[in-house]
């Protein structure tokens, strides 16, 4: 079944992860850092009930189900951001064939989320240029 514009009325950020060395210490901070990769239209479904049951949830009030149109770029490293709130990919079920992903995320507990701006200033290889204490350089001054 293909997903219909009505259908799909929710805003949700996708974030990808981003790995590799930092220009200024030349080596993995070792923190997982996230870069924003969309902003797209969902539909959501909370699991709930007999539902969540079934799925073997054992917290079904942050455990929420969302469908979109497929994404080849979106796998189960990147982060959702929903309502303010970042929730973390449990699985993926999609179909190119079809256009539609349904993936169904976790609210995490840590909400301190790493992002890098999307101002950032890059280098002519494109890695993200940040100052000696880690903070991301922008084209903000």
């Amino acid at each position: 079944m293909a997903y219909s514009a009505g259908m799909l009325n929710k805003r949700i950020i996708i974030a990808k992860r981003v790995t590799g060395a930092t220009p200024t210490t030349a080596t993995d901070t070792g923190k997982a850092r996230y870069e924003k990769l969309a902003t797209v239209w969902a539909a959501e479904t909370w699991n709930k009930g007999v539902k969540a049951m079934q799925a073997g949830v054992l917290d079904a009030y942050d455990t929420v189900m969302f469908r979109m149109h497929y994404r080849s770029d979106v796998d189960r490293w990147c982060l959702i951001q929903y309502h303010g709130r970042w929730y973390q990919i449990q699985s993926l079920n999609g179909d190119y064939q079809d256009n539609q992903l349904q993936i169904t995320a976790t609210e995490m507990a840590n909400q301190n989320v790493n992002v890098i701006p999307e101002n950032v200033l890059r280098d002519a290889d494109g890695a993200v240029l940040m100052d000696a204490a880690g903070v991301y350089l922008t084209a903000d001054f």
